[in-house]
């Protein structure tokens, strides 16, 4: 079993950096639709749970199984295309 590697830039940083944004779309479009349409909801827009989940027309676990998977593979994503890319510039 491997532990996430710690992250280095502040969140705040990457927030306003744009070539970050442009990998973290590429890395949603990786993600099936629907999950990518439920972390967008959470994430991005701030939506409920419920309301989520009438858009989506699934159940709040089935909702929280999608986010825990959605966030796993963007870390993984993320990790190989923008922080790996980011540590071999230091």
């Amino acid at each position: 079993f491997k532990y996430p590697s710690g992250w280095l830039p502040n969140p705040r940083e990457l927030s306003q950096n744009h070539e970050f944004w442009l990998v973290l779309e590429r890395c949603l479009k990786k993600l099936p639709e629907k999950t990518a349409h439920a972390f967008t909801l959470r994430e991005f827009d701030e939506m409920e749970t419920r309301d989520i989940c009438k858009i989506l027309k699934i159940s709040a676990t089935n909702l929280w199984v999608m986010l825990h998977r959605a966030r796993i593979q963007l870390r993984e994503c993320l990790e190989i295309n923008w922080f790996e890319k980011e540590a071999s510039t230091f």
